[in-house]
């Protein structure tokens, strides 16, 4: 039976392991820049790029930005190597030869890797409110944010879930790296190549297509919340960073797609950690 106390030690663990790594204080670094030079160099543009009565609700032009390519990127770092590098500094034999649980130290690796991943995102939300304020005063619409934290958390997901299968599937964290940033740059390269087909043939299976590749519910979802919360003019906003439109056509096909993708993508993970060898020491 597996025990919250040790969920919680593994947790802890792998949140200090990840941290000594140096790419992820490169993910802090990186969100530092973005969330902060893009708010300066809009504030010296003046009315000419977005008009000043989109300036109350600027603050969603960081929090969305990031969401195609840099939160799901950053999920899927955090989690490659969760497992594998565990397999490859012979780690793993030694932490399950104690009196612990499988169950336990797949779920504190899960989630302690996943709350590292919620800490970026709430920082890169703090963050863009921050500099909103800064460069362009008083902002509105905060309110929607405990939501949108959810809902992105949620949507990176299946991202992280999918890395997170690779490193515990080929258990070598560069091959791990390698598949997940495949797997990710594909769905967005072809999401991209079906738009352009179904514009110019007007075949539906295209557009089905592009529906339901990882990338689109991803990043639908937050667009899908947060668009009936705030005015029309944030459009503007969100036009101007790229993520003006959603992709899927509704919330909850979004939800399903995500759930379709994310729940075996952690099943696999487990059930081959637990019914395969644990691996010695890999060179």
């Amino acid at each position: 039976m597996s025990r919250p106390d040790v969920i919680l030690s593994f947790v802890r663990y792998e949140i200090k392991r990840a941290i000594a790594r140096r790419k992820v204080l490169a993910l802090i670094a990186f969100t530092v820049l973005l969330d902060t030079l893009p708010y300066y160099a809009l504030s010296t543009a003046g009315t000419t790029l977005i008009p000043g009565s989109a300036y109350p609700y600027i603050w969603v032009a960081g929090v969305f930005a990031v969401q195609p390519l840099f939160l799901n990127f950053t999920a899927i770092l955090i989690a490659a190597g969760a497992m594998s590098e565990e397999y490859e500094q012979g780690t793993a034999e030694l932490l399950l030869s104690k009196p612990v649980e499988k169950n336990d130290y797949f779920a504190g690796k899960f989630l302690g890797g996943y709350t590292l991943f919620l800490t970026i995102l709430a920082f890169n939300i703090v963050l863009s409110v921050a500099s909103a304020f800064t460069f362009f005063g008083t902002q509105f619409g905060l309110e929607i944010l405990p939501g949108l934290f959810l809902v992105q958390a949620f949507a990176a997901l299946i991202f992280y879930s999918l890395a997170f299968m690779l490193g515990e599937l080929v258990r070598r964290s560069s091959l791990a790296y390698i598949f997940s940033s495949a797997v990710f740059f594909s769905s967005f390269i072809i999401s991209a190549y079906m738009d352009l087909i179904y514009t110019l043939t007007g075949k539906t299976i295209y557009k089905t297509i592009r529906i339901y590749l990882p990338t689109s519910p991803a990043n639908s979802l937050p667009i899908q919340y947060a668009s009936p919360l705030l005015p029309q003019t944030v459009g503007i906003v969100l036009q101007f960073v790229g993520s003006g439109n959603a992709i899927v056509p509704t919330l909850d096909l979004s939800v399903a797609i995500l759930l379709v993708y994310t729940i075996p993508a952690i099943a696999v993970a487990a059930a081959y950690f637990w019914f395969a060898d644990i691996s010695r020491k890999m060179s």
